[in-house]
């Protein structure tokens, strides 16, 4: 059964789903843009008197838009929407699943609500039809009583407004349109021309954190924030994470370029630090970049050099790959963690309960990235002798808490660098580089500052 309403909303009850039509003078090239930019969706996302604020929009598949709408005039609590684009054809289709989300950008529980845009030419102007699924009546209902649609409706004739200025200039505009915040990043441009998002904070010598597999910058915000007391800190999202580019082909050298780039922002040297998996990349930006870096600070690098740990299954990047092309992201991230990991198949269920497996099958390609990385790291055998040529004083840090072979591969990367002193973090396992921030950056600091 459909109810027609006003304004266009057709209101869908046999398929749970909410449609809303408009028909606009501009061509599908300028109504791409304003649903596509950052910058152009905060002066009309959003009902009329609410103000859009962006922190994120990475639009290609498996990219996110985090936004917040809010009252201008303050009457009610600002509302957190975190969107996961599944399909983007450019100037035809954006389908992406949206969720409400807390402070924190965690989900907050209340579901997914998967939606479709479709852009279509009439005559000189466009069409541009969405529609809003909803899991089952209750929620639709809950949606009607809300007044979603009418939400959306009020949204859609603000983006009329943007889509009649030629010039996209609002100088006449109502003061309900929003910011681009980008979650307080800035940008800098790679050698390859691709847009890198980094965070500077703390004053003192320079110092960049580098993320590990399926995570961007947010998930070294504690490290960060703790070694800010003393450090001028540069986290950033690595390419294909957050706000930075994922040019294709990937290729694990421009992430050196990244880090190169990031430590003119520095000042032209800095410190490097780094958990887990992003250990690896960490030794070779720092072998390639030279003088340019003045130390690092490792915790426990996943490296298996003997049997006492099972390898990295031969064929695990091109496995990821496949993984991630045939749409199975979920199942991408589930072999990780078993394969990798070694987590019981039988915890698997529970694990996919927690709102942050989501977050890692949106970052499932980036498996094969540091997959790549870490080739010949991984396999029960020694360490490479000729990958790296390091001047620069290294730390590598153990869990006093930690596998035992974590700490043969520290001792053999201590075996064919000659900086190496290898640290032991008291009462402290794998997850103290996020978990246990305090103890990892006073130890970094120790180390680094003497």
């Amino acid at each position: 059964m459909s109810e027609d309403t006003a304004d266009g909303i057709v209101i869908d009850r046999s398929s749970n789903t909410i449609h809303i039509s408009r028909a606009y003078a501009a061509g599908v090239d300028r109504a791409w843009w304003a649903w596509t930019d950052a910058e152009a969706i905060t002066r009309w996302w959003g009902p009329q008197g609410w103000a859009a604020t962006v922190y994120e929009m990475d639009v290609r598949p498996g990219g996110r838009w985090r936004f917040q709408i809010a009252p201008v005039d303050e009457s009610a609590a600002p509302v957190r929407s975190i969107a996961t684009y599944k399909a983007v054809i450019a100037r035809a289709k954006l389908n992406y699943d949206d969720t409400f989300a807390d402070e924190a950008w965690r989900s907050d529980g209340t579901g997914t609500f998967p939606t479709s845009v479709t852009f279509a030419s009439a005559g000189t102007g466009c069409t541009v039809n969405v529609a809003a699924s909803f899991p089952d009546g209750r929620a639709l209902q809950r949606a009607v009583e809300l007044q979603v649609a009418e939400g959306y409706a009020e949204a859609l004739d603000r983006l009329a407004t943007l889509l009649d200025d030629p010039q996209g200039n609002h100088a006449d505009a109502p003061s309900t349109e929003g910011e681009m915040i980008m979650s307080g990043l800035s940008t800098i441009t790679s050698a390859d021309g691709t847009t890198i998002a980094y965070e500077k904070i703390g004053s003192g010598p320079a110092i960049i954190v580098i993320s590990n597999v399926a995570e961007d910058h947010t998930g070294v915000a504690g490290v960060a924030k703790a070694l800010s007391e003393h450090f001028t800190v540069i986290s950033f999202d690595r390419r294909g994470r957050g706000a930075s580019g994922d040019p294709q082909p990937y290729d694990p050298a421009r992430e050196i370029d990244d880090i190169a780039a990031l430590i003119e922002v520095a000042g032209g040297s800095a410190a490097l630090a780094s958990g887990s998996g992003g250990s690896g990349l960490t030794l070779d930006a720092a072998s390639a970049l030279g003088d340019k870096v003045t130390g690092l600070y490792l915790y426990e690098p996943p490296f298996i050099v003997d049997g006492s740990r099972s390898p990295a299954p031969a064929d695990y990047v091109e496995h990821q790959e496949a993984l991630v092309a045939a749409g199975k992201r979920s199942e991408a991230v589930e072999y990780f963690m078993t394969e990798m990991i070694g987590v019981p198949a039988e915890y698997i269920p529970a694990m996919k309960q927690d709102p942050s497996w989501d977050a890692m099958a949106d970052y499932a390609h980036t498996y094969a990235y540091d997959g790549r990385i870490l080739r010949g790291l991984q396999d029960g055998k020694p360490l490479p002798a000729d990958r790296w040529s390091i001047d620069a004083p290294i730390a590598v840090a153990v869990g006093g808490n930690g596998e035992a072979f974590i700490r043969k591969g520290a001792n053999a990367l201590a075996a064919i660098l000659p900086n190496v002193t290898v640290l032991t973090l008291p009462d402290h396992d794998h997850s103290a580089f996020w978990m246990a921030p305090g103890p990892v950056a006073r130890q970094a600091r120790t180390f680094l500052l003497g």
